[in-house]
């Protein structure tokens, strides 16, 4: 009886568990110059401030992918809402973070902040260009229900 009590428990509590995560919404901008900007307005978990990685949408890559390159990646606190904690970010393509390492940091209580791709190999910023779906990542954030927002931006 008591095994059926707790499987009862864990199955009524696994929803809550899975869904406790923070989330991002995702935003594109197409200028007529070429350069789009895709968004991601974040809010952290309400616990531990945390959200899960973020891939870019089929329609943001249908944008970008083998036309753009990887111009800049800029931070910051979104207006009216929690500040964050300083926090890292990283962006990979293929494994690789595109910002090699230079996301360390980049998310600021009060500031905006941004960087540009770097090549920790190479020790140079450069530009790679789109070629397969992008992910960002959140380290460190630990302020619960923090928002701020990611914009990358993409030239051609």
């Amino acid at each position: 009886m008591k095994k059926i009590i707790l499987t009862i428990l864990a199955l009524l509590l696994l929803p809550s568990m899975l869904y406790a995560a923070g989330s991002c919404t995702e935003t594109i901008k197409n200028y007529t110059g070429g350069m789009v900007i895709v968004s991601f307005a974040c809010t952290g978990d309400s616990a531990n401030g945390s959200i899960p990685a973020k891939a870019f949408s089929a329609a943001a890559m249908a944008l970008i992918e083998g036309t753009h390159w990887l111009a800049q990646v800029k931070v910051y606190p979104t207006t009216g809402g929690t500040a964050p904690d300083a926090a890292d970010v990283t962006v990979t393509m293929n494994g690789m973070d595109l910002l090699g390492g230079k996301g360390v940091n980049l998310i600021h209580a009060t500031a905006t902040q941004d960087t540009l791709p770097y090549s920790s190999f190479m020790a140079l910023y450069r530009y790679p260009p789109v070629t397969d779906t992008i992910t960002t990542a959140v380290a460190n954030q630990g302020t619960g229900s923090a928002n701020w927002t990611i914009d990358h931006i993409f030239s051609r």
